[in-house]
């Protein structure tokens, strides 16, 4: 009787304590929507997001993780989903607004513009050769007047130069004296070519035929302004045609030699179109001149692989002296109009070169490309782009990778029916 007392009384507390541990459970979860509808419906809207494949390091696509965490360098691993669009597109990689901040994905238009190659360099101002003249006697005899003392003394034009005492300067005087008085054109023309063949100057002859009398030192004149590059002789000497007197150079404008890499010396003799040269000096900040390309030399230097440039610039305020070195900022800007991307957009490979494009709404997709000419901050496309697309400038690596593991899947994908089928036909 008392065993039965007991199971009543154990079965009785039992119901208790399960009655009490029920209505802790509706008031502690249930009351507070731990298991409410509402949120089972949250957890089924979570469910709907897109799927994380895996985790993936920023800066090292191959690093590759089942869950979050961080990367070898100390970053977070980012999350890559799955395509949005059930996987009918190959090689289209999508990602959340969220993580495209993160990675700071950049993009740039693809466009058409004009080439354009900037260069520096440096070039030492020398007078052009054209410029020079050389001053030789045309007969032997005594330098009596130097009318000029000092190299780089400055000459206007009709100026005294020098003064020479010549018997064969005199005796073509006197022939021609001797065919004025004779009133003989034909020997007035032969005695007149023959003071022009000694280089007599205009304003002697005039002077000779003027008063008739012979000059027994024959000066000579300066043809045109400049300076005084080159003296050769002193007063008195004894000079003879074959020895130099002096040189007179002009400076109205000055040559430019400038030494520039190989390749950009071909974009200037292949690719014609609009030339900026730009000159100026550390001595002058507020100074510019303007070059103009005069020749390109055809040699190569072999040690420093450059090639020389020649150029002319007007020197109007006489402030480029000989042997000064003027630092140069050349664009070269083709004559047409191409395809360009940025050149950190392009993704250089062995066997192809690619680009990651951007296909709007966080979706992504790598594409092969033909290239052209490379240039500063630019690359020529031939083929793959067209204008108005948009392109990865930055983070395009890791989406490169990304889209060419998923091309690789659906190609796996679209081949394992085919291989299915080979293997039923053969059971």
């Amino acid at each position: 009787m008392k065993n039965i007392l007991y199971i009543l009384l154990g079965g009785v507390i039992t119901l208790t304590v399960l009655g009490l541990a029920s209505e802790f459970l509706d008031r502690e979860f249930l009351g507070d929507g731990f298991f409410s509808g509402e949120s089972v419906a949250g957890g089924s809207m979570a469910q709907t997001g897109p799927e994380v494949l895996y985790w993936v390091a920023p800066m090292d696509a191959n690093f590759r993780r089942d869950e979050a965490g961080q990367s070898p360098m100390g970053m977070d691993l980012v999350p890559v989903y799955a395509n949005s669009n059930g996987g009918n597109e190959s090689g289209v990689v999508e990602i959340s607004q969220g993580i495209i901040n993160n990675l700071g994905v950049r993009t740039a238009e693809v466009s058409y513009s004009q080439p354009r190659v900037n260069f520096i360099s440096s070039g030492q101002v020398h007078y052009p050769k054209e410029s020079l003249l050389h001053f030789h006697s045309r007969s032997s005899g005594w330098i009596e007047k130097l009318y000029v003392s000092d190299m780089g003394q400055k000459i206007k034009k009709g100026q005294a130069l020098y003064g020479i005492y010549s018997l064969e300067l005199i005796d073509a005087q006197e022939d021609y004296l001797r065919a004025l008085k004779a009133n003989d054109s034909g020997l007035i023309r032969a005695a007149n070519n023959r003071m022009k063949a000694l280089r007599i100057d205009r304003k002697v002859i005039q002077q000779l035929k003027r008063s008739r009398k012979v000059n027994q030192v024959t000066t000579y004149y300066a043809p045109q302004d400049g300076y005084i590059e080159k003296l050769s002789v002193n007063q008195g000497m004894y000079v003879k045609p074959e020895n130099a007197l002096l040189t007179l150079a002009s400076l109205n404008t000055v040559v430019v030699d400038v030494e520039v890499d190989h390749r950009q010396a071909a974009w200037l003799s292949q690719f014609p179109g609009r030339i900026q040269w730009t000159l100026s000096s550390e001595l002058m900040p507020t100074q510019v001149w303007q070059g103009e390309l005069d020749y390109i030399y055809p040699m190569l230097n072999e040690k420093l692989r450059t090639v020389s440039l020649r150029l002319l610039v007007k020197n109007t305020d006489q402030l480029l002296k000989p042997n000064m070195w003027l630092s140069l900022d050349g664009t070269v800007v083709a004559a047409q109009k191409t395809l360009l991307i940025p050149s950190q957009a392009l993704i250089r490979g062995q066997n192809e070169n690619r680009v990651v494009l951007a296909l709007g709404e966080g979706r992504f997709k790598s594409v092969a490309v033909s290239t052209g000419r490379y240039l500063d901050q630019q690359v020529e496309i031939v083929q793959g782009l067209a204008a108005g697309d948009s392109v990865v400038t930055s983070a395009q690596f890791l989406l490169d990778s990304e889209s060419a593991i998923d091309s690789d899947l659906k190609r796996i994908e679209a081949v394992k029916p085919s291989i299915n089928a080979k293997m039923e036909d053969r059971l």
